[in-house]
């Protein structure tokens, strides 16, 4: 028999009676910096003109978590994106929905004083796929964009020691802007990465192709470290005065690890 009306389902008393284990004080009374969640997927359709473009974002949500509450409302997150996004979501670009994503967060979460987003998602040059991702915090009400790309390298040293010879290798180089009030696109920070590398990197490559690209690898030999340098000296020509972050990771072939450079600071 269904409740009257004025009288609780019984539903609803037995929601109410469940304990709210998250709002506990914690044993350890110790403010967290950021509680969320990381890797969910929503499709999303983003505005081009006249088009509508769909792809998937992947999103990493978090807020800061106070000294006396023992947890924060994960659910919460999922919830409030769900009714967002309201599947799939239209939207002109990552940074617009980066911020309304984050406000409306912050507005869920009544025990949080910030909200911090990343949303990541691909593009592509010349069907080479590259990284595109957006960053917003409530605390300082500012957004980056970036992009991670990856390049080929040819080592200065080898061919200094072998007269011409050198390993090869690919490398991943992350660009982030601090995009402010600034219109940066994605697409420029991608060819900036690809002119800092000693040669960019193709998914189909004919004999032709690959000729040219050896080549040109060879021609400019480089250094993780000339690669960030590089990179910076292109950025500062276009973005001066902005905060940013450069790094480069290359995937080494003749060592059991890794080499990087990184350079942060302002343009």
């Amino acid at each position: 028999m269904e409740a009257t009306s004025g009288m609780p389902s019984r539903a609803t008393r037995k929601t109410k009676e469940l304990p709210d284990v998250q709002r506990e004080q914690p044993k350890t009374q110790l403010a967290l910096t950021r509680v969320g969640i990381t890797n969910l997927c929503y499709p999303v359709m983003f505005r081009h003109g006249d088009k509508l473009v769909e792809s998937f974002v992947n999103i990493t949500a978090s807020v800061d978590l106070p000294h006396n509450q023992r947890g924060a409302h994960m659910s919460r997150f999922a919830e409030e994106i769900g009714r967002l996004f309201k599947i799939p979501k239209e939207t002109a670009s990552l940074t617009e929905l980066v911020e309304e994503l984050a406000t409306q967060l912050l507005r869920a979460h009544d025990y949080a004083r910030h909200c911090t987003i990343t949303l990541k998602t691909n593009s592509h040059v010349d069907n080479h796929v590259y990284t595109v991702f957006v960053s917003y915090s409530t605390a300082t009400s500012k957004c980056s964009i970036g992009v991670e790309v990856a390049g080929a390298l040819a080592c200065p040293c080898s061919m200094a020691l072998t007269g011409g010879m050198s390993h090869n290798q690919r490398c991943l180089l992350s660009i982030e802007v601090e995009a402010d009030s600034h219109n940066i696109s994605h697409e420029e920070l991608a060819s900036i990465a690809e002119k800092s590398f000693s040669a960019p990197v193709r998914l189909l490559l004919k004999r032709p192709d690959e000729k040219r690209v050896v080549e040109t690898m060879h021609a400019k030999p480089k250094f993780v470290e000339d690669v960030v340098r590089d990179c910076v000296s292109i950025l500062r020509k276009r973005f001066s005065g902005l905060k940013a972050r450069v790094r480069c990771l290359s995937f080494e072939s003749i060592h059991p690890y890794d080499c990087f450079a990184e350079w942060e600071g302002v343009l």
